[in-house]
């Protein structure tokens, strides 16, 4: 019947739906790669006021 052939199609776009959105679902809280860590600033003196 025509009723069983929507629900079989209606199971698999379901399914398929499912497993795209586990594949693409992505943790936002953990990040992907840790950031370097930032660089000390390089030591400069302190230039004297003009007079």
């Amino acid at each position: 019947m025509a009723v069983r052939s929507l629900i079989v199609g209606t199971l698999f776009v379901a399914a398929f739906v499912a497993l795209i959105l586990s594949i693409a679902w992505i943790d936002k809280s953990q990040p992907i790669h840790q950031p370097a860590p930032l660089a000390p600033a390089p030591e400069r003196p302190i230039p004297a006021p003009a007079e």
